[in-house]
């Protein structure tokens, strides 16, 4: 790794360390988008007819949920239905303490997002969070291997154009940690979707509002958690 790691997180002061980018997850990380995904994943397991079907795959790109509990003649179908869902279902849908301080403290070019979301689910969450998206973002459309394979980080790093090893993953997702630690990034966790103790992480966090970011007179950006 390349970060610079404070001694400090050896005695329960803040903890320090320097990044050149970070790569911030969405849904569960940025905006709470939890309720409105599990009701229109709900309503979408009902009328495919699929008895007793629970959501439970955070971070998962959903054409793969599809290709999981749908059979191929179907699941064009499928997919569609749960995109139109999704993109009706907003109510409830809030940004995440800590979530505009922290990206406003990031300069244009240093920060972007890598979410499991199609780019019109995507846009339309941020809006009802009120959250303004980077102009280089990574969604489903973007890559062929979505979470928990390595290649969104990695194309997220790229159109950054920084080393992805001196990137931090801001994820809530064990799919999304599993990514990111996969594409060779420092990972950070945010728990509240899953337990902290479910989380594998090089840091976890109980809110973004524990996060603070600093940019030094050589370009790094300083990471603080408190």
């Amino acid at each position: 790794m390349t970060i610079h790691d404070d001694a400090s997180a050896r005695n329960g002061s803040p903890r320090r360390f320097r990044v050149d980018a970070v790569l911030f997850d969405l849904d569960g990380t940025l905006i709470d988008s939890t309720p409105a995904t599990e009701r229109a994943w709900r309503l979408w397991g009902e009328q495919m007819g699929l008895e007793n079907f629970s959501y439970g795959s955070h971070g998962v790109p959903a054409q793969a949920l599809v290709e999981q509990f749908i059979e191929a003649d179907r699941q064009s179908d499928a997919f569609e239905l749960i995109k139109a869902l999704e993109m009706a279902d907003t109510n409830g849908v809030v940004r995440k303490d800590g979530a505009v301080e922290l990206l406003g403290s990031l300069p244009d070019g240093a920060w972007t997002i890598v979410t499991s979301c199609t780019s019109g689910l995507a846009q339309t969450r941020m809006n009802a969070a009120g959250i303004a998206g980077p102009a280089l973002m990574v969604t489903a459309d973007h890559v062929t291997h979505g979470k928990p394979h390595p290649e969104p980080f990695l194309l997220g790093a790229s159109r950054l154009g920084v080393d992805i090893n001196r990137c931090l993953v801001v994820e809530d997702a064990p799919a999304g940690l599993a990514s990111g630690r996969a594409a060779g990034a420092v990972t950070l966790a945010v728990a509240g979707t899953s337990a902290a103790s479910e989380l594998d992480a090089d840091h976890v966090v109980g809110s973004l509002s524990a996060v603070s970011a600093e940019v030094l007179p050589d370009g790094q950006i300083q990471i603080t958690l408190l």
